[in-house]
């Protein structure tokens, strides 16, 4: 996994980035777009002599999802190479050798956990990503922050602050240089006063995606009535069809696709 903090030269970092990505081809077209600079340019300036400014480099820390320690370390890396003074870049120097400090300490503080505490919990059942990109890294090359990014459609900010979450608790590990599911577990009890978000976040999702369902998909909703004696069949239905499912689901290999069951069976008062 590429480190910021490994490197004082900013386009050392953003060449091993760009190469380190499952899918790097046209990723410095994708960041020529997002700076608004031509092609050449940025050509000019990962391969050549030139420079990004600071406004240019600021608005790359918020493509890459930098938080605000990495934001401060990476513009100092872009003010050091451009530095024109001696005294400038040893001052420069100073300052990032203290920022790499901090920023490598933060690994060393992160927990390893087994099983999630409930402030943990209350966290990951907040919104439907955080279980999605956990779920995202067993998606046959699916296994950086990049391709996360792209493959949920999320922002690479959010993408590295929940991965930055997840990998503190172990809900995902480094292996081999690849995100991966990490050996932490969560479960919500049914009397959970969080399982009533889980529900909804995801049913949410549903929601969202109906616009667009594709042959392969399908929703149903259905109102019903009928005798209380059928009740318990029904749900012994839809129980086993869950069961069957998920001896599917675990047998499935290799995985490239991501899928989310909402599945409810309620009475209305």
């Amino acid at each position: 996994m590429i480190k910021l903090y490994d490197y004082t030269d900013y386009k050392d970092y953003i060449n091993d980035w760009i190469q380190s990505l499952s899918k790097s081809r046209g990723k410095y077209l994708e960041l020529a777009g997002e700076l608004g600079i031509h092609t050449t340019l940025i050509s000019q300036i990962f391969k050549g002599e030139r420079d990004l400014n600071q406004e240019q480099a600021y608005q790359l820390t918020e493509y890459l999802g930098f938080n605000d320690l990495e934001k401060e370390y990476f513009i100092d890396l872009v003010n050091y190479a451009r530095a024109g003074s001696y005294k400038l870049e040893e001052h420069l120097l100073k300052k990032i050798k203290k920022l790499q400090s901090e920023l490598s300490n933060i690994k060393s503080r992160i927990k390893h956990k087994k099983v999630l505490s409930e402030e943990d919990k209350a966290l990951f059942y907040s919104n439907w990503f955080y279980s999605a990109i956990r779920l995202s890294t067993s998606v046959e090359g699916i296994d950086d922050r990049d391709s996360i990014s792209k493959f949920l459609n999320l922002p690479m900010s959010t993408v590295n602050q929940v991965c930055d979450y997840l990998l503190s608790v172990g809900l995902l590990k480094i292996e081999n240089d690849k995100l991966e599911m990490g050996p932490s577990i969560t479960h919500l009890d049914a009397k959970s006063p969080l399982i009533s978000r889980h529900h909804s976040n995801w049913r949410v999702k549903a929601m969202d995606r109906h616009p667009k369902l594709t042959e392969d998909e399908f929703c149903f909703t259905g109102p019903l009535t009928m005798n209380e004696k059928d009740l318990p069949k029904v749900r012994e239905i839809l129980v086993k069809s869950i069961e069957d499912i998920s001896k599917i689901v675990s047998q499935s290999d290799p995985v490239d696709r991501l899928y989310c069951v909402n599945l409810d069976w309620f009475k209305i008062d």
